[in-house]
């Protein structure tokens, strides 16, 4: 599966920023739900956001052909998301 990354560097409130991509399939052309997607998922994330993410926050970066994972998080969601700096580690 050829994939989109949407970069995106999101400022939380406490002024700390997060790093992570957006991945949706390369045909997917909807940037109002890529940036949908990106709120999601920091509502997931637990991450508390006044400003959502917009084109300011998130740009297309590259295509890439998607390994296993990615694509069978696309199938179950229409989207993945890959974190890449910026977020609380889990301590166990």
């Amino acid at each position: 599966m050829e994939i989109s990354l949407y970069d995106t560097v999101f400022k939380k409130e406490d002024g700390n920023l997060l790093k992570f991509d957006i991945i949706v399939p390369s045909e997917f052309k909807d940037i109002d739900k890529i940036y949908q997607f990106g709120n999601e998922f920091l509502k997931e994330e637990g991450i508390k956001a006044k400003k959502l993410i917009s084109a300011e926050e998130c740009d297309f970066c590259h295509m890439e052909i998607a390994n296993e994972k990615i694509s069978g998080e696309i199938k179950e969601k229409g989207y993945s998301i890959f974190k890449h700096w910026g977020f609380e580690k889990n301590l166990i």
